[in-house]
């Protein structure tokens, strides 16, 4: 009998690794600048949990190295619960985590690494992380244009979207029709931001319109970023899928 149920055990364990397994999602990307590889980016959507790691390229290392870490739990519709930042940089480093209170529109930020820098401040209507954020508009693109709100180290963006146009780009799957999207961003604060990491510093700013590349069909997949920064674009491409 303690043998049956050892067994029963273990079948269970299979099935419950093979069932989360089965409603995961990864992306794999590469950031470039200049046309060089500068990171390699992971996105994993499973169990209402994304989790970004970004790692730079040998080659990128030379200059700043990079290994960090982004977790975020959501709701429906993507809606951030909590968000995880653990940031390894040659310079600079990170280890917090904000909860989000969207009924009373609050949000509590805290360090592991220096308690100063824990923050409990104010938030707009559906307020979400810039990857939640993300994957919210990747799925719900529904009309030419729209708003939604991100937090960005604790202040509170507008983010306007707006269809460009529907164009067909070359993608490691071969040639798809996608979306051009285009997104700008009105800060409501008049605080000066923080620093932040490599991967996200600056996305979220007034003089930069980011350009994102949807595929036109039920997966959206976002086969392709560009980041309009001065004095060269930073770009982002999707190289691998796994559903």
């Amino acid at each position: 009998m303690l043998k049956l149920n050892s067994l029963f055990f273990l079948l269970l364990i299979i099935l419950v690794i093979i069932q989360s397994n089965l409603f995961a999602e990864k992306l794999e990307l590469t950031v470039r600048f200049i046309g060089i590889k500068v990171a390699k980016v992971s996105m994993i959507d499973q169990e209402n949990t994304l989790e970004i790691k970004a790692v730079s390229t040998s080659i990128a290392s030379l200059a700043t190295k990079m290994n960090n870490l982004y977790i975020s739990q959501y709701e429906n519709d993507y809606l951030t619960i909590s968000y995880k930042k653990k940031i390894q940089q040659r310079d600079y480093h990170e280890d917090r985590i904000t909860d989000f209170d969207h009924k009373n529109r609050t949000a509590t930020r805290k360090s592991n690494l220096n308690p100063k820098l824990n923050k409990y401040y104010n938030i707009e209507p559906g307020t979400r992380d810039f990857f939640s954020a993300l994957y919210f508009l990747r799925f719900n693109f529904k009309s030419n244009s729209g708003y939604l709100y991100i937090d960005a180290n604790t202040l509170n963006w507008k983010c306007n979207y707006r269809l460009v146009k529907t164009e067909k780009i070359k993608t490691y799957l071969g040639k798809k029709d996608c979306l051009k999207i285009a997104i700008t961003f009105s800060k409501f604060s008049n605080r000066e931001p923080e620093r932040s990491d490599l991967l996200t510093n600056n996305l979220v700013n007034e003089d930069i319109e980011l350009l994102f590349w949807f595929t036109n069909d039920d997966l959206r997949l976002p086969v392709k970023a560009k980041f309009m920064m001065k004095p060269f674009p930073v770009v982002w491409v999707l190289e691998n899928f796994k559903d």
